[in-house]
């Protein structure tokens, strides 16, 4: 007689999982650990033992957004012919109609919810969010390296830029102003970028 292993996810999986949908839709302060929980149908001491509190859940939550995000860039990216193309992916993926919310959202989100953290989980959110920005940032700056900018000013300078645009249009998107405004700001982006390809 054969048995067979059972595919349900685990606690671990179904905690991350729901608080996901959860905390995407709701926000994080609003989403109370009982009702996690009770949708995710795990015990208390799952969480506990499987991620120590409810702010490792939600550093948890972030990181898991922001590798899906990264994974939705290198998707575009690599079906670039080139740097800019690159730089403007980051952009185009603010369109993209996925769960659990708009590409760079999740992380926005948090940061408004917790502006000024005084405890050591919600430092650990603080944390999540600053990786994410920093990928972004850094992403930026490699592919203007990639266009020819040597000027570290420049490249940081033309970066900051661009990045100003992206977290306005993934503010807009996360306001359901999502076509428009992201295409306008991946116009703009587009201009700033012609600075380098098509100079005066």
């Amino acid at each position: 007689m054969t048995s067979t292993r059972s595919t349900k996810p685990g606690p671990r999986e179904r905690l991350l999982a729901t608080a996901t949908r959860l905390f995407s839709t709701d926000g994080i302060r609003a989403v109370g650990i009982d009702r996690i929980l009770r949708e995710a149908g795990v015990a208390k001491a799952s969480l506990y033992n499987t991620y120590g509190s409810k702010d490792e859940l939600v550093v948890a939550y972030l990181r898991s957004v922001a590798e899906r995000d990264r994974v939705l860039w290198r998707r575009r990216a690599d079906r670039s012919p080139d740097a800019r193309g690159r730089v403007l992916a980051l952009f185009d993926i603010i369109r993209e109609r996925v769960e659990p919310a708009t590409p760079g959202s999740c992380h926005i989100g948090a940061a408004i919810e917790f502006p000024s953290p005084d405890t050591d989980g919600e430092r650990s959110i603080r944390a999540a969010v600053a990786d994410q920005r920093a990928w972004v940032a850094e992403t930026l700056r490699a592919e203007l390296a990639g266009m020819g900018l040597q000027d570290p000013d420049n490249i940081a300078d033309l970066a900051d830029r661009l990045a100003l645009l992206h977290d306005g249009a993934v503010t807009a998107a996360m306001l359901g102003e999502v076509q428009t405004t992201s295409m306008t700001a991946r116009s703009m982006a587009e201009l700033i970028l012609g600075m380098i390809t098509d100079p005066i």
